[in-house]
């Protein structure tokens, strides 16, 4: 970095900065920093405040904090709208969804099977829950027609949310080797105080994948690849599993990492 000393203002003024308002300087009203012919930068400044906006284009790293090492700790990434911290540089809203199953027993093979919430054992009085026989599971759900309840398996989302990764540990209770489908899904609920309220409609496949040779000598882990990644506030999220091989009772844990947009 260069040293003005000796130097003549007429040849260093354009490495200078200062503020627009020449008239009042620093202020309560916010004045964009300038270079000294004038060129603006994409910092704003007051008294009190101090705003960072790009002039031409958004960026990844349009604000940076780092270690003395490089390693950045906080970063603002105006092009995804994002706000990344710690040295993992994840978004500062990241949250974790987790839907488990323990002995989950198919009604049949090919069905998909609904995944509860949280540490909801099968088998024990817990009836299980099924949402077609497709390649995917069905797009809707009719409330009134079905016996099953399906209140434990559906997070409702409150915010609009970015789906990152969903990761699927998994196994099941016998010896036979079989194949697994996993499915996360949204909906839109009906919710208008009417006996429809609980209705499920619009299923989009959020994310999809599949374990093979899955038994009880074994915990398979599957990242599930993403297929529709945001999800709207007020829509609904479901888990499915499909054991398209029997009806052997099946055990998986589901971990959706996703961020608040």
């Amino acid at each position: 970095m260069g040293s003005l000393a000796g130097k003549s203002p007429s040849l260093t003024y354009k490495s200078l900065l200062k503020v627009s308002d020449e008239t009042n300087g620093v202020s309560a009203a916010t004045s964009q920093v300038e270079d000294g012919e004038g060129t603006s930068t994409c910092i704003s400044i007051s008294d009190d405040q101090l705003a960072i906006k790009p002039q031409n284009d958004d960026s990844t790293s349009a604000f940076v904090v780092k270690k003395s090492d490089n390693t950045s700790l906080l970063t603002i990434d105006s092009t995804n709208s994002l706000v990344k911290v710690g040295t993992s540089q994840v978004s500062a809203t990241t949250q974790l969804l987790t839907f488990n199953a323990f002995n989950l027993a198919p009604t049949a093979s090919g069905t998909h099977m609904v995944v509860g919430l949280g540490g909801l054992e099968y088998n024990s009085g817990m009836a299980e829950r099924t949402i077609g026989t497709g390649t995917d599971p069905s797009t809707s759900l009719n409330s009134t027609t079905t016996t099953d309840d399906y209140t434990n398996a559906l997070f409702p989302v409150p915010y609009n949310i970015v789906i990152d990764a969903v990761k699927v540990l998994s196994s099941s209770t016998t010896d036979t080797d079989t194949t697994l489908n996993f499915h996360l899904m949204s909906y839109d609920m009906t919710a208008d105080g009417t006996t429809s309220d609980g209705d499920l409609s619009n299923g989009t496949v959020l994310a999809d994948g599949q374990a093979t040779s899955v038994d009880r000598s074994v915990t398979k882990s599957t990242d599930l690849t993403i297929q529709s990644s945001s999800v709207t506030s007020g829509k609904v999220i479901m888990c499915t599993v499909e054991n398209e091989t029997n009806t052997n009772s099946i055990n998986l844990q589901v971990q959706v990492k996703y961020h608040i947009a």
